[in-house]
């Protein structure tokens, strides 16, 4: 199916770059200068040059493309850059269009505006930051991975997942053919998944942590090894674990290359395995005396935690 209209919010280390990138393309025609431009909702005279001539000038400059003001380009200083526009192509066109655009990490606005109609509208999780709501999809590039707990968890979710070049990952959230009920029942569980919530994978930034690191720290292998012993280790705290193996949250003295859990009991270890393996935390537990480590490469069996 053709998607005939996007609308995007791009996130990375230069939004001006991005920005540039994406009016080079001429997404949206043979066009010179957009119709009206705006700084921080001030008119301001419209120019070729226009990014160059506003970049510095405030919090955030939109371009609009037509009199309604459907198709824009806008620069959210620290948040993103917005862009709708018309694409000719499908979902497996995608990632070879984004490989070329100098993003990170991007969110997907929906198809159907019939989830937000009352009496019970729908607002979707995110990834936070000006980010869109979840729609049909999200996308990711390069170091933009690092937002997941682990890419172990792009295996893991109800979703599709089509690969471009340069690193560059599209995860479709619902079939396009389908109306806004089905596509919003088939996307619920998706959207959780990938989104900022209990049971998602995504680290927001700047990260708010929900448990303390305790643990105790390997300066040899640089893993903060944690001891748990009849509990079971929630969804956010190895969450939390994983945004402290991303941000080295004890420190540049004491890198943190992962986070091994250990369990006296193998029992609670081979329990929370498979419950580990997504987020590419360690799982060790005592046999025999000695700490084994039990997590591989390969996901483990699922079993009941």
């Amino acid at each position: 199916m053709r998607l005939e209209q996007l609308s995007l919010a791009f996130s990375g280390p230069d939004l001006i770059t991005i920005a540039q990138h994406l009016w080079r393309l001429g997404l949206w025609g043979d066009v010179a200068a957009p119709r009206e431009v705006r700084v921080n909702q001030e008119d301001v005279p419209v120019t070729a040059d226009w990014i160059e001539r506003y970049s510095g000038a405030g919090q955030t400059i939109a371009a609009f493309l037509d009199n309604r003001r459907t198709y824009d380009l806008i620069i959210h200083k620290d948040g993103v850059v917005h862009a709708t526009f018309d694409f000719t192509g499908g979902p497996s066109d995608l990632p070879g269009f984004l490989n070329s655009v100098p993003f990170e990490v991007a969110s997907f606005g929906t198809r159907h505006s019939e989830w937000l109609d009352d009496p019970d509208p729908y607002y979707a999780a995110g990834f936070g930051n000006h980010h869109l709501p979840h729609g049909w999809a999200c996308a990711f590039k390069g170091d933009g991975h690092r937002n997941l707990v682990s890419r172990r968890w792009l295996v893991t979710g109800p979703w599709r997942v089509l690969q471009g070049p340069d690193d560059t990952t599209l995860v479709q959230f619902h079939d396009l053919g389908l109306d806004a009920e089905a596509a919003l029942e088939q996307a619920l569980p998706a959207h959780e998944h990938m989104g900022i919530s209990p049971q998602g994978g995504y680290l927001q930034t700047p990260y708010v942590y929900r448990h303390e690191l305790k643990g105790l720290y390997d300066e040899n292998r640089h893993v903060l090894k944690i001891v748990v012993l009849g509990r079971t280790v929630s969804a956010v705290e190895m969450r939390d674990a994983c945004a402290a193996r991303r941000d080295n949250a004890l420190g540049p003295d004491r890198p943190i290359d992962n986070v091994a859990f250990i369990f006296p009991d193998p029992e609670e270890a081979r329990a929370h395995l498979p419950r580990l393996w997504p987020y590419e935390l360690e799982c060790w537990t005592i046999i025999d005396g000695f700490e084994t480590r039990l997590d591989t490469d390969q996901p483990p069996e699922q079993t009941s935690a």
